[in-house]
């Protein structure tokens, strides 16, 4: 015998002996690595499976994402900007994006209450920020009704300082005290007649007749729409993050680039609940909304990843629980089916072990296992029958086939080990993961 036939004549030799032993083990450890891989592998489908976390691109997303969030949850208002934009509808997108936002003033009401959407939304804060139509309209008419309140004080300011510069200069001149209150009223007025005059030329620059208000339709048409033409309905094209088009807007709510997979995915979930909450609903337009972006795809992704691992393998099981005694002829015809779930089993076992994470591509490893298995146990199973037929006895023809026809087995399985150990080159850390777990599924089988 060979060097690599004695070690295999002894395994096989010893399988023949205790073959409860060696079955009994081998459920259990199969058994044991399922039940891990269900409880502890949760798919993943994040940036860095595909770009390595070393890499520069890398860096740059992550800095990038620490510094604005990361990727954002779109909320797609279906309705004409008009009719969302120059109506009481604004107030209910203020008043979602607020809830979005988790971050509730303390004077606020908590719509829904804790347990309600936006009070988990709040408990999480899975929102870096979160910008949207009602967000940009209100953050513009409180800020011009901040800064005519700043300039209203400076000039009642001036104007008060004026009146008592007047009154001091009338009383140096030895005016009597109705002179000097008359001087003094005088110099409040020209003060306040100059402010006048600044508020005048500015409305008239802006087209503003009076302090801008959120119910104000005149004014909301002027600052979104193009020459402030609510018929035309047509946003300002520097407002197309907001306003992608005239019959749409737009809630952006970029998420923390901290997040886990299992956050990003409790996010979405409490986003489009809240989303669905009738405190937003749209009276005025009759528009809905729709919550898509890419966390959104990548939660129902891995939704579909986690139902697709078992629609997958038990597929696989039964294609070939099918195949085999069609194309098979053994006495025990599906016995290298059993080998090959014992193999996935412990394979996976050993996955959910070392904390890896489940991709796409480590669940493409199943039916590629499967199907390595069984060729591996066919081959072996039908050479033990040959020789058993030949007239040798079991224990004869496991040493001849240990002899023979397993080394041939092994090479061709250290043959395909390496060849998938060539994805290790690869620069895409799901593809190097692939060809780790499929080479230590191909050790086991």
């Amino acid at each position: 015998m060979t060097r690599v036939s004695r070690p295999l004549a002894s395994l096989m030799a010893f399988a023949t002996r205790r073959p409860v032993l060696v079955i009994t083990v081998s459920m259990l450890l199969a058994a044991a690595g399922i039940a891990l891989a269900l409880v502890r592998l949760e798919p993943e489908t994040s940036s860095d499976t595909l770009v390595g976390r070393g890499t520069a691109e890398f860096k740059a997303s992550e800095e990038y994402a620490e510094r604005f969030g990361g990727d954002a949850v779109y909320v797609l208002v279906r309705q004409p900007v008009t009719q969302t934009a120059l109506t009481s509808d604004i107030q209910r997108l203020i008043g979602l994006e607020g809830c979005l936002s988790g971050r509730r003033p303390p004077e606020a009401e908590l719509i829904g209450g804790p347990s309600g959407p936006c009070g988990q939304i709040e408990q999480l804060k899975p929102a870096q920020v979160v910008y949207g139509p009602g967000t940009f309209i209100n953050t513009s008419v409180t800020q011009i009704q901040d800064q005519y309140g700043a300039l209203q004080q400076q000039a009642a300011q001036q104007g008060a300082a004026a009146s008592l510069q007047a009154r001091a200069e009338a009383k140096k001149r030895g005016a009597s005290a109705k002179e000097q209150e008359e001087a003094g009223a005088a110099a409040q007025q020209a003060v306040e007649g100059q402010f006048t005059s600044q508020l005048i030329t500015l409305g008239v620059r802006y087209g503003l007749t009076g302090v801008p208000r959120l119910n104000d339709p005149e004014f909301v048409a002027k600052l979104v729409l193009e020459g402030g033409g609510a018929v035309a309905g047509t946003p300002k094209a520097r407002l197309a993050y907001i306003f992608p088009a005239p019959d749409a807007s737009l809630i952006q709510v970029r998420l923390r680039s901290d997040l886990t997979t299992a956050e990003r995915k409790r996010a979405v979930e409490l986003i489009r609940a809240a989303v669905a909450m009738p405190d937003w609903e749209l009276p005025n337009g009759g528009g809905d909304y729709v919550v898509t972006g890419a966390p959104a795809v990548v939660a129902d992704l891995t939704d579909s990843i986690s139902r697709g691992i078992g629609v997958l393998l038990i597929g696989a099981l039964l294609v070939m629980a099918l195949v085999l005694p069609l194309v098979f002829r053994a006495r025990v015809r599906l016995a290298p089916l059993g080998v090959a779930v014992i193999a996935t089993g412990i394979t996976f076992g050993l996955l959910a072990l070392v904390g890896t994470s489940l991709t796409i591509a480590a669940i493409a490893v199943l039916p590629v296992l499967i199907g390595l298995a069984v060729d591996y146990a066919i081959q072996l199973q039908s050479r033990i029958q040959e020789e058993q037929g030949a007239g040798r006895s079991l224990g004869q023809a496991v040493e001849a086939v240990a002899r023979e026809g397993a080394p041939t087995v092994l090479t061709a399985a250290t043959a395909t080990a390496a060849g998938f150990l060539v994805l290790l080159l690869s620069p895409v850390p799901m593809v190097r993961g692939f060809g780790l777990l499929i080479v230590a599924g191909i050790a086991l089988a």
